[in-house]
């Protein structure tokens, strides 16, 4: 695998089993994500995108096939070893943010540092808090802040836990337009100027102009790239 390939998803496919039988919703998917790309994902309902960004993120497993995330082939892995990556080399963006209403933003970002036991970086918390106009609600609890707020926040939290992907399934599906282009801008910053590999799936294609490529998702495949 090439040094600047992140991702490598090979020949996958997933098949979930009903009381109606199988059901197919990746077929035979194959993708590389290099180093620093803001790739953005689109399809309709349904299409497979989000259980792609599940099996990338090691929330699911893959029937056929292999996902090789940062050198490290997570399509192998256990639930123990899922879970464990999920926690060390990846960082979520849902659409409902997913803070901890119990933690101030200040806690909510450190936690994961915490987990991993790594160094608590404070000037670079202070210097992005700011950046993201969040420097007056370090100490304020989520149910405090505005929904872009706590975006901003979760997605700083992702960031700044140094993950080898960034997976961000709807993330401004709860904002409003001001506070979406902030979001999607912020995404493309990162991406563009400190080499964050960023997973972008959304169902609305006008988000996507800022991304370094788009791929559609249709019928579990991959329909363009």
């Amino acid at each position: 695998m090439k040094n600047d390939i992140v991702v490598e998803v090979k020949d996958v496919s997933k098949v979930y089993e009903s009381s109606s039988g199988k059901i197919p919703v990746l077929n035979g998917v194959s993708l590389s994500i290099k180093k620093g790309e803001f790739v953005g994902v689109v399809g309709d309902s349904g299409s497979g995108k989000t259980t792609l960004l599940n099996l990338l993120g090691g929330m699911d497993s893959v029937s056929s096939g292999t996902i090789t995330v940062a050198g490290n082939v997570i399509s192998e892995y256990d639930d123990k070893q899922r879970t464990l990556y999920r926690r060390k080399n990846v960082g979520f963006i849902f659409q409902d943010y997913n803070l901890i209403n119990e933690l101030t933003v200040y806690e909510n970002i450190i936690l994961p540092f915490q987990l991993k036991k790594k160094e608590i970086k404070e000037d670079l918390i202070d210097k992005f808090l700011a950046m993201l106009k969040l420097e007056e609600k370090k100490n304020a609890f989520p149910m405090q802040l505005s929904g872009g707020e706590q975006q901003r926040a979760a997605i700083l939290r992702a960031l700044l836990s140094e993950p080898d992907i960034i997976l961000a399934d709807e993330p401004t599906g709860n904002l409003d337009s001001k506070n979406t282009q902030i979001v999607v801008g912020l995404l493309q910053y990162f991406s563009e100027h400190m080499g964050k590999t960023i997973f972008f799936v959304t169902h609305n294609m006008a988000l996507t102009k800022g991304c370094s490529r788009v791929i559609t998702v249709k019928d579990g495949k991959i329909a363009t790239r």
